[in-house]
Parts: C-alpha cells; sequence; structure tokens
C-alpha cells in the first residue's frame, strides 16, 4: 500500500524538480539578458564590452549564480514592487481623495475631449487679454 502512494507522488515530484530546472534556465537568459544590456548600455558594442560580457556572464551565470540568481530575483521583487508603490502613493491614491473641482495646479485633470475644448478657449482669451 505505501509502494503505490509513493508511485503516485512520483510524477509530482518529478514534475516539480524539472519546473525548478526549467525555471532556473530561464531566471539564467533574464540575467545575461541584464548583463549584455548593461555592458552594451555603458560601453557600446566593442570588444572591451564584447570581453566584459563573456567573463562576466561565464562568473555570474555558471560560477556562483546560487549566489547572483538569489540577488537578481530579490533586486526583480523589490524594483518591480516598489515602483508599484511609488504609482500607487503618487498617482493612483491622490486622484481617489480628491473632491470635485480639486486636481493639481490646473483644476481637475482632462477627462474628455469638450472639457479640454472648453479650457483651451478660456486660455486663448486669458492670452488675448494680455497682448
Amino acid at each position: 500500500m505505501d509502494l503505490s502512494l509513493l508511485a503516485q507522488g512520483l510524477p509530482t515530484i518529478l514534475f516539480i524538480e524539472d519546473l525548478f530546472g526549467d525555471m532556473t534556465v530561464v531566471l539564467k537568459i533574464f540575467v545575461l539578458m541584464a548583463i549584455i544590456s548593461y555592458i552594451t548600455n555603458h560601453l557600446g558594442k566593442g570588444p572591451l564590452a564584447l570581453i566584459l560580457i563573456a567573463v562576466i556572464s561565464w562568473f555570474v551565470i555558471f560560477d556562483y549564480f546560487a549566489f547572483f540568481g538569489g540577488i537578481y530575483i530579490l533586486y526583480v521583487l523589490l524594483a518591480m514592487g516598489l515602483t508599484g508603490v511609488i504609482i500607487d502613493i503618487f498617482f493612483v491614491t491622490p486622484m481617489a481623495h480628491a473632491k470635485p473641482g480639486e486636481g493639481g495646479p490646473s483644476g481637475d485633470p482632462i477627462s474628455n475631449g469638450k472639457d479640454f475644448m472648453e479650457r483651451q478657449a478660456h486660455y486663448s482669451q486669458l492670452m488675448r487679454g494680455r497682448r
């Protein structure tokens, strides 16, 4: 009886191992793209850049990936989470609590074309009065 339960659970265990292996390959591809992007943006595509890409990629992806892979995952999670929090704080929350008639320095945000045309006509009248 115990062997049948083990035999039933074995494909699940093997699937999880394969899943982690595949995820590691995908993560290594993303790390390689990040290294290439960073170096080509800062050094261009010359021979020095190609040598640095090869050396750093070998060092990060093959030799010490257990260390750098965890750091890269933490970096991505913090970057995505932090930007989401900043967007929520500065853009979403003020609009949710704004009352009609309030907004930025020019009042409410533009919500449709009619509102835009009215504001444009108002500003053009103001500009004609200044001349």
